[in-house]
């Protein structure tokens, strides 16, 4: 990561001239006209000029015939002009001094070929400009009105609230014209992120107080160990960091010298980073929404009980169904409480949580608000009441018992203080008076009773992450290898290299076929026979494992029918060494540990079901190392075939600490070793009631 000093350093303080600039500058022809007055309508208050080296005005405003005749040095500027002029007018305006320019234009690395060259041409040319783009829309600035956006957009929504980063300049666009009610400070176009990138933005939004949270509309991130540093001081910050990535569907990874690779997907790692990182993620537009909403308007809940009000059984059901999918909890309520609500409801109602107040008691303000009190007093951190409106005619208020039902659980709130929500099964059924009503009374609108559940899941985890905030170790950056010139390490040497960290391994010999008899004899059966060869990464597929060996006669014969078919499927190989090891029997799981080397995210630690099921059951976790024991473990609980270690169907249980244990030392041994790690494979670790041990080991280094 480039440190905030010097040039970064630099670009930090040109990105808060960028974002509150004395003037702006627009270069460029007549369509300028409209993005000028998108900037007035913006309320700008700053000086405005206009480079066209034709054109008497644009905008009316005169035109300046260069930039190089310019009155002032422009703080920012906005160039709507081809590829190869906007290279030279940033090259003119970084020798002026000015601070920051936004560059529309397209042609540079997402063309490739001419337009990596034009790439690295604007980069040397911006010296320590702070650059938005090329291929852009733009800023769109709440705070100050200094937008440099080419669509109208809806300039009440600032000037606090969310700020939108995002690598589409047309889904910015549909963020900016959301009929959410989502309070927004900026949304910027990064584009082609040749200068600014992500970690950039984050890193000075972070300081900005008119910025509630951070909206990630990423594709994928250019510098991982930079774009964590900026997210870690986020989290130190408490900053929300919510995401939405694009390009999900899987890559499909290269197999390469192990199972690992195959189970280290790009989206996988995407999703470690985050979680290492505490972003939270969205998988929708609309979640994304309101989740940026949520962060912006609503405290943290305290915890995960929730308590839910409606008039429909139907809607209670979804509720239920959609907030304990979230990892909600809507325990039921106490006695005390059931009491003082069924003497409120009519005799045919009944307390429970979710709360059906009855259709009978729609809009009676007298009764509900006692009766979401009552609910919100004790046992419950974050209350929501689900009610649909119907379309409103333009200019028409919300309909008065929808205003009633609002003000109870408003009230409710306040005298209980806890944070209150009005949601609505579909998404289109708050109309914008009901919105500002709910949000004017203190509450959260949710568009979208399944949307909801996800959101305040989501937000209640990182309240919780909030509380119990750590020291977030940062992935290590770790320097591209190339796999050409790396080797393998046999599983004697592998296994020997990874117990010198503290990997238990079973204790083994290594013989010839002279030598096999005496080495069987000298230890207890049954056996497991390996070939030993530095170029035999995966023996089982050329018959170099046996398995069961009952005594040393059972050992000799297995190894010369071993030697036949191995050399026989790899001509040219000559098999002179086994290993001889103890067979176990006790394990009740099987795990792979693996780490694989990512040129993007460094070295990544996958666990997974292992043996003959890595292949075919694909259940796997990621972790980005470092890390650390609490994070091995919660990865180990999280895999599927957890139920098999957790004693399955009565078998006992297995040694959960030692599992960890030896997953710690696979991550050490990895982590001493970064500069020349390409790949690593322990499968399987066995599992047992008492300790762990791992029967096989691949290590490939440079």
């Amino acid at each position: 990561m480039e440190a905030r000093t010097g040039r970064a350093l630099a670009r930090q303080a040109n990105i808060a001239r960028l974002l509150a600039p004395r003037h702006l500058m627009f270069a460029g022809g007549i369509r300028n006209a409209e993005i000028i007055n998108i900037t007035r309508r913006a309320g700008y208050q700053g000086e405005i000029y206009v480079v066209h080296p034709q054109r008497a005005e644009i905008g009316g405003i005169r035109c300046t015939p260069s930039i190089l005749d310019l009155p002032v040095v422009p703080d920012a500027s906005f160039l709507t002009i081809p590829a190869d002029a906007t290279i030279a007018a940033i090259r003119d305006l970084s020798a002026m001094g000015a601070a920051a320019a936004v560059c529309y234009a397209s042609g540079f690395s997402e063309i490739g070929g001419v337009g990596m060259a034009r790439h690295a041409a604007l980069i040397e040319a911006a010296g320590d400009m702070a650059l938005v783009g090329p291929n852009c829309f733009g800023v769109v600035n709440y705070v100050t009105g200094a937008s440099m956006w080419s669509a109208p957009y809806d300039h009440t929504a600032g000037p606090r609230g969310a700020a939108i980063i995002g690598q589409s300049g047309n889904v910015c666009i549909h963020f900016t014209q959301n009929q959410r009610q989502v309070p927004l400070s900026y949304v910027i176009s990064a584009g082609n992120q040749a200068v600014l990138g992500f970690e950039d933005y984050i890193e000075f939004l972070i300081d900005d107080p008119n910025v509630t949270a951070i909206g990630l509309f990423l594709e994928g991130i250019r510098d991982v160990p930079a774009f964590s540093a900026a997210c870690a001081r986020a989290a130190e910050r408490d900053m929300a960091l919510v995401a939405l990535r694009v390009g999900t569907s899987e890559l499909g990874a290269q197999l390469a010298a192990s199972h690992t690779s195959s189970l280290a997907g790009q989206n996988e790692l995407y999703d470690a980073l985050f979680d290492r990182l505490g972003i939270m993620q969205t998988a929708s537009v609309p979640q994304f929404l309101e989740l940026l909403k949520t962060a912006s308007l609503w405290p943290k809940p305290k915890g995960r009980s929730l308590t839910v009000f409606s008039s429909s059984g139907g809607d209670n059901g979804m509720s239920a169904d959609f907030f304990t999918t979230a990892g909600l909890e809507l325990p039921p309520p106490d006695a005390a409480q059931i009491e003082a609500v069924e003497a409120i409801l009519p005799d045919y109602g009944h307390c429970s949580n979710p709360l059906d107040f009855t259709a009978g008691y729609w809009g009676q303000e007298n009764l509900l608000t006692p009766m979401f009190t009552e609910m919100m007093s004790r046992n419950y951190d974050q209350a929501v009441l689900v009610i649909d409106h119907g379309r409103l005619e333009p200019g028409a208020p919300v309909d008065p018992a929808h205003q009633a039902m609002v003000r109870s659980i408003g009230t409710a709130a306040r005298v209980t203080g806890i944070p209150g929500a009005v949601a609505s099964v579909n998404p289109e059924s708050m109309p914008e008076p009901m919105r500002r009503m709910v949000i004017a009374e203190g509450l959260l609108p949710l568009q979208g009773l399944h949307d909801a559940g996800p959101v305040l899941g989501a937000w209640t985890e990182f309240a919780e992450r909030s509380r119990t905030r750590r020291r977030i170790d940062l992935p290590f950056a770790c320097a591209p290898l190339d796999p050409a010139g790396g080797h393998t390490l046999n599983e004697r040497d592998s296994k020997r290299a990874l117990a010198e960290f503290g990997l238990p391994i079973p204790p083994g010999r290594t013989a010839t076929l002279a030598t096999l008899a005496a080495a069987a004899a000298s230890m207890a059966g049954p056996f497991v026979l390996k070939a030993l060869h530095d170029d035999l990464a995966h023996k089982t597929e050329v018959g170099g494992v046996a398995l069961n060996l009952s005594d040393a006669a059972a050992v000799l014969e297995a190894a010369q029918a071993m030697k036949s078919r191995v050399e026989a499927a790899r001509p040219g190989l000559t098999l002179d060494e086994f290993l001889l090891e103890p067979m176990l029997t006790d394990a009740v799981a099987e795990l792979i540990v693996g780490v694989k080397r990512d040129a993007l995210f460094g070295l990544v630690l996958v666990i997974g079901a292992g043996g003959i099921l890595v292949e075919l059951m694909r259940d796997a976790e990621r972790l980005l190392l470092p890390t650390t024991p609490e994070a091995v473990e919660r990865a180990v609980r999280r895999l599927k075939s957890f139920t098999l270690l957790d004693g399955f169907r009565g078998r006992p249980k297995g040694d959960l600490a030692a599992t960890v244990a030896a997953i710690m030392a696979v991550a050490d041994y990895a982590a001493a070793n970064r500069d020349t790690l390409l790949e690593l494979d322990v499968n399987p670790l066995m599992v047992r009631p008492q300790g762990a041990t791992a029967v096989d080991a691949l290590i490939v280094k440079t």
